[in-house]
């Protein structure tokens, strides 16, 4: 978070604005905020609700914390960009302004291929025996 911290200021001036969201109580979220000095908000997700519904949830790690991933949402709630990523590797705040400065420019869709592992076909099946 420190990384979108340095950039908080070319973000805004991009036009975006930049929210956290953490599993933490609001104290405990709070104490993060002022320690790791961030000028943006963290918001509280203690029930686990979007993460859930935005499918970034990590139930292995830590009691249940959200995969870190980032999100570029338009005022018309049009997702312009999405990065879910592991613990280690992290979207760096650089590429977050490069895709902001540049999403008024009409682009080409860039498609990515994603070959699912056995783990994803048996996530998914388990996942469709629950409903």
């Amino acid at each position: 978070m420190a990384d979108y911290r340095e950039h908080y200021q070319a973000i805004q001036q991009a036009g975006a604005s930049v929210v956290a969201v953490s599993v933490d109580a609001p104290e405990k979220s709070e104490a993060m905020r002022q320690e790791l000095s961030l000028p943006f908000p963290i918001l509280c997700d203690t029930e686990r609700r979007l993460m859930k519904d935005w499918d970034i949830y990590n139930p292995r790690e830590r009691g249940g914390i959200a995969k870190p991933a980032v999100f570029v949402i338009e005022p018309n709630r049009i997702v312009r960009y999405a990065a879910v990523d592991t613990v280690a590797t992290r979207v760096p705040a650089s590429e977050i302004l490069h895709v902001l400065q540049t999403i008024a420019e009409p682009q080409r869709v860039r498609r990515r291929v994603h070959i699912p592992s056995m783990y994803d076909w048996l996530r998914a099946i388990r996942n469709s025996l629950r409903r």
